[in-house]
């Protein structure tokens, strides 16, 4: 079986070739998926649940703005819908970003976001929208209160 070699790139540099199995988990999770958005005939639908875990907020981030540029890069090539279930409020920032960077061709119309709210033992759906300015729209009062009630907390509100 051949070993499978992967290495970092950054700011355009290379970095060594390492062993997949030496360079941590997420990244054995995030190549399936990265390998399918990459591909010119790849599939005119992807459905992924959760493709942050086991990956650094940083590398969170990045995903987020692969799934713009593939999602963007889509209104120009064959048609590609992403639909993304995820808990990651750096993916969902990196969207929020791409529609408000004018330079990126992603734009509201070609957002959709759903949020699931908890009450009790049902749980209630939430269509928001992002503006041209990235701002979030319409989201209920619960939306990221467990973040803002966490960052409260750790300055000592």
């Amino acid at each position: 079986m051949p070993i499978r070699q992967v290495r970092k790139f950054s700011n355009n540099v290379k970095g060594p070739f390492r062993n997949l199995v030496d360079v941590g988990y997420g990244i054995s999770q995030v190549l399936p998926f990265v390998t399918e958005l990459l591909k010119v005939d790849g599939p005119t639908t992807l459905l992924l649940q959760q493709p942050e875990v086991h990956l650094h907020p940083s590398a969170q981030a990045a995903v987020g703005s692969l799934f713009c540029d593939v999602a963007a890069s889509s209104t120009s090539h064959k048609p590609r819908q992403l639909i993304v279930e995820t808990h990651s409020d750096f993916i969902i920032d990196r969207v929020r970003m791409a529609v408000a960077d004018e330079t990126h061709p992603l734009r509201p119309a070609d957002v959709a976001l759903v949020y699931f709210e908890r009450r009790g033992l049902d749980v209630a759906l939430h269509s928001i929208s992002i503006d041209e300015a990235g701002n979030v729209a319409g989201a209920p009062q619960g939306y990221r209160r467990f973040f803002l009630d966490e960052l409260q907390r750790s300055v000592g509100f």
